[in-house]
């Protein structure tokens, strides 16, 4: 599932995807580029992830750290701004 929310206002907004598979991790590569892109927008984009163990390290780590999910999306890098996170509440944070 994904979740884009778009608030109102002068504030910059935030942007959070809830869900990271195949298809979340297809549109955050659109969502992060466009996030960099846009000035009404914070740079920023958190995607949920469902905390897994992938070759012994945590999905999360392997995300954030080498931008792509290599369990549902290999082969593929995501923009560097999408921050994987493993608590949906966290990740939806202050979201608009």
């Amino acid at each position: 599932t994904i979740c884009c929310s778009f608030g109102l206002g002068a504030a910059m907004k935030r942007v959070v995807l809830l869900g990271s598979g195949n298809f979340g991790c297809a549109i955050a590569q659109i969502i992060g580029e466009n996030a960099k892109q846009l000035d009404d927008f914070e740079e920023r984009v958190n995607m949920y992830v469902h905390e897994e163990v992938v070759n012994g390290r945590k999905l999360t780590d392997i995300i954030n750290s080498e931008h792509e999910n290599v369990k549902y999306l290999p082969g593929h890098k995501l923009p560097p701004n999408i921050i994987a996170v493993a608590d949906a509440r966290e990740a939806a944070r202050d979201a608009d």
